[in-house]
């Protein structure tokens, strides 16, 4: 059904209920993504069971399956209205939307905030991807979940409709409770910065109680024709990484920088550098630290046929944590714990609104590390290598 059509009906239908004044210069629409990938996993072989030093103790080796996954489908509706002086309100309500039946759908469950623009920018809140997020995806093609992401490898796991403490060593986030301003293009230069309110603080008054998570995101880019340059930094406050029950509290922070270069409108090459950082992890000053680094190209060949290409290191963990954090293994800064992925997809571009595309994605993990390959796939066993290669079918509404 066409756009246009949908948001005079809806808006037609809202008008009635609502004063006739304001009908006139208020909009509201519907689109949708159908996204869905089926492939087949190689989940790894045996491996090694722990990361005890000069352990040689086999774990048990993983099944190879295909799978149909559901990669961010979602219907959406947005609106807006002129309020006049160049002033406008805005809102947006994205929910999930999943033909295979896996997948709960939650009202405003994805990317969704209610917000007010004008000459001065934006300010928005609700349920949305922090700053440090949105400035990754300027550069890295892929989604960052699914088998081509790399969420787990690069961010240390993908956090949705998360709320603080939640995930709690996840650097790629859409964050519940989010307050966002944006600040209007000057010269080339974008910037936007965040926080969240404290609504799971504790009631408790206590030395030994984490009472206010919060977490705090900014990022700036610039842009200079076919050049795009990109900062951003996160802090995590009271989020306890490791899930410690000694954990009393500690400041968790992460910094990222992104260039791109687009050669003859079509073949833009970028790159990401990400350091993570953990503090006072086990409630008694350890510490662990991770650096992080992928380079792309996104490749709009000609007509239908477009080409992407991936690669990204994670690095051993730092530090003197010894266990998990998230998706990365502390063990004292001994090393071996670090893992680098392989990914590419070809796309076929059947029509402006549907793509069918075939990919191909390994990870090859460190004698300490146990990365997966990405959604679908199972927690290989330590030194163990993950692959996945299948098809995507996309549609857009």
């Amino acid at each position: 059904m066409n756009k246009k059509l949908i948001a005079v009906a809806v808006g037609s239908a809202l008008g009635a209920i609502g004063a006739p004044a304001f009908a006139q210069s208020s909009t509201v629409t519907l689109s949708g993504n159908l996204n869905y990938q089926y492939g087949y996993y190689d989940n790894g072989g045996a491996g090694y069971a722990n990361t005890t030093p000069g352990s040689v103790v086999a774990g048990v080796p993983k099944v190879r399956t295909d799978a149909m996954i559901n990669s961010e489908s979602e219907w959406v509706l947005t609106g807006e209205e002129n309020l006049g002086g160049g002033m406008a309100a805005y809102f947006r309500c994205a929910s999930t939307m999943d033909i295979t039946g896996a997948a709960a759908s939650n009202m405003c469950g994805r990317t969704s905030y209610v917000g007010l623009k004008g000459n001065f920018g934006k300010i928005d809140w609700g349920n949305n991807d922090t700053p440090s997020k949105n400035m990754i995806a300027l550069y890295d093609p892929f989604p960052i979940s699914a088998p081509h992401g790399q969420g787990a490898q690069m961010f240390n796991a993908t956090a949705s409709a998360t709320a603080n403490g939640a995930t709690p060593a996840s650097f790629s986030r859409r964050q519940n409770n989010l307050v966002t301003y944006s600040m209007p293009t000057i010269n080339g230069f974008d910037a936007a910065a965040a926080f969240t309110s404290a609504n799971e603080a504790t009631a408790s008054v206590s030395s030994t109680t984490v009472q206010k998570p919060r977490m705090y995101s900014a990022m700036v880019n610039y842009t200079n024709g076919p050049l795009l340059v990109g900062a951003s930094y996160e802090r995590h406050i009271d989020y306890n990484p490791a899930a410690s029950a000694a954990y009393l509290g500690g400041r968790d922070s992460a910094y990222q920088f992104g260039v791109s270069y687009t050669f003859m409108g079509s073949l833009k090459v970028s790159a990401i550098y990400n350091n993570m950082k953990y503090d006072n992890v086990n409630g008694v000053g350890a510490d662990m630290s991770v650096s992080t680094y992928g380079v792309y190209a996104n490749w709009a060949i000609s007509g239908p046929h477009s080409l992407k290409l991936g690669y990204g290191n994670q690095g051993s963990t730092k530090g003197t944590f010894t266990g998990t954090v998230g998706a990365y293994t502390g063990n004292g800064g001994a090393g071996q714990s670090g893992a680098q992925k392989l990914h590419t997809e070809y796309s076929y571009a059947l029509s402006k609104r549907t793509e069918f595309s075939l990919g191909y994605a390994r990870v090859m993990n460190d004698r300490n590390s146990n990365i997966t390959v990405g959604t679908g796939s199972n927690t290989p066993n330590y030194g163990e290598t993950q692959s996945w290669f299948g098809m995507r079918w996309n549609h857009k509404f």
